[in-house]
């Protein structure tokens, strides 16, 4: 598929119908219930596993520290009512003592990527998006995480988010530079997974110019149902581009 330029914004991907909302087969929702968490942690433990970053453990489920902070929230994706597809999103903000994966990774480059926006509107915040993934058997729906961006993409927005943070593989970094990010540093070993990974970043306002060129990765295209109960776990109707 051929990637193109729109106003200078690098497409992420090339988009031909969209599927009407009344038709879509997936949601969103928020894990605060225990279910839902469970599902989230389910499609990690399966996801890590075929992938060989992880070991096998008896429980079926993988989860750390960074689940249990009042800053971090956990979206999964359903696809006709099975979870599919969930990733994790944790708020930052200098001076704020909140931690992140990339924060304690990371620390001397995330405190810097705060502090340089610390004086620009509410003052230096940020989200990290973590634990991206798919089950095995929709590893190659590539929809799925434009979908999980795009709903990480409106807690970023709610929380006026500066500067958007991922850490990736080094594979996975030329995609993420067709979101709008750069690399920061070079890859280094990352709780809780056998592989090495690299801070990426991405500012606000390339952030909005890249969702404003291409609606799949905007929370508030009209391929988004209604998003006013999400933060309270209320599921949300997505559609997906055809291409």
């Amino acid at each position: 598929m051929m990637l193109s330029d729109t106003q200078g914004v690098p497409a992420p991907l090339a988009i031909r119908a969209i599927v009407p909302l009344g038709q879509a087969r997936y949601t969103a929702r928020l894990a605060i219930e225990t279910k839902t968490q469970l599902d989230a942690y389910r499609l990690r433990y399966h996801s890590y596993l075929a992938s060989g970053y992880i070991q096998p453990n008896e429980t079926g489920l993988f989860h750390d520290k960074y689940d249990s902070l009042p800053n971090c929230q956990t979206i999964v994706i359903y696809d006709n009512g099975e979870p599919t597809a969930s990733v994790r999103t944790c708020t930052l903000a200098f001076g704020s003592g909140q931690r992140s994966p990339a924060s304690d990774t990371y620390p001397e480059e995330v405190r810097k990527l705060l502090s340089d926006h610390s004086r620009i509107g509410v003052g230096g915040r940020g989200i990290e998006t973590t634990r991206l993934v798919r089950s095995p058997a929709a590893e190659n729906n590539q929809g799925l995480v434009f979908l999980l961006y795009r709903m990480a993409g409106f807690i970023g927005m709610t929380t006026h988010t500066q500067i958007l943070l991922a850490c990736v593989r080094q594979n996975h970094a030329p995609f993420y530079k067709r979101l709008g990010y750069e690399a920061v540093t070079e890859p280094r070993p990352y709780p809780g997974l056998n592989c090495l990974m690299q801070l990426m970043s991405c500012t606000r306002r390339r952030y909005d110019e890249v969702r404003r060129a291409f609606p799949v990765i905007d929370p508030f295209a009209d391929t988004t149902g209604a998003l006013d109960d999400f933060l309270s776990g209320a599921s949300v109707s997505l559609a997906l581009t055809r291409f």
